[in-house]
């Protein structure tokens, strides 16, 4: 073998070689991008749930300051006793106590003039009132159904609740009642105090 063929297979080996040595390195360099890609696969992972995690416990939180404050609200309804006279009732039905509660009426329910006192206690309610503790109901009688209802057309009524509880101002409620449902409906007293006072009616026209 001569001098020229020995140095043609040295540079051929050389060649392997540089061949190897850049193979190792394209697949060390594709192993590198993999394992960041993963990595960064990982960590996003980890952001998401440490974000869901820090999102349920802001829900969990809330649901519990919710839970926690008072809940006003404003209604019409018809006396249990009578089942004709319509009454304004305002009521907390929250676990704790209602501060600076304002209940605004527009237009102010309607009431009969024997009835005067309902439209002071509607200015009051506007005006706002220290507290409402939890399960009480403040009622006014506005009047009798027949005398407040239109024969015709809706009687809508915007109800605007602002109040405060143990964990500051609760959010603004808003809703409409419509005194025209009550219109067609079959009065029925409710409970047996009536049907007591109607037996005791009873037993005194006899005597």
């Amino acid at each position: 073998m001569t001098p020229g063929d020995l140095s043609a297979i040295g540079a051929v080996g050389a060649v392997v070689v540089a061949a190897a040595a850049l193979i190792l390195s394209i697949e060390s360099t594709r192993a590198s991008v993999r394992s960041a890609a993963a990595a960064e696969r990982a960590a996003q992972a980890a952001e998401r749930a440490a974000k869901a995690a820090e999102d349920q416990a802001n829900i969990q939180g809330q649901l519990r300051i919710d839970a926690a404050q008072p809940y006003v609200w404003a209604d019409v309804r018809p006396d249990d006793g009578s089942g004709v006279i319509l009454v304004l009732i305002i009521g907390n039905s929250g676990l704790t106590v209602a501060q600076h509660v304002q209940v605004k009426i527009d237009p102010p329910f309607p009431n009969i003039p024997q009835l005067a006192e309902a439209v002071a206690a509607q200015q009051r309610l506007a005006e706002g009132f220290k507290s409402l503790p939890p399960g009480r109901t403040l009622r006014w009688w506005l009047g009798q159904g027949w005398n407040l209802l239109q024969p015709e057309g809706t009687q809508p009524h915007q109800i605007t609740i602002n109040a405060e509880g143990p964990f500051g101002p609760i959010p603004e409620l808003t809703y409409e009642l419509d005194l025209s449902e009550y219109r067609g409906q079959d009065p029925q007293p409710q409970g047996n105090l009536h049907l007591l006072t109607k037996a005791v009616e009873k037993l005194a026209d006899k005597r």
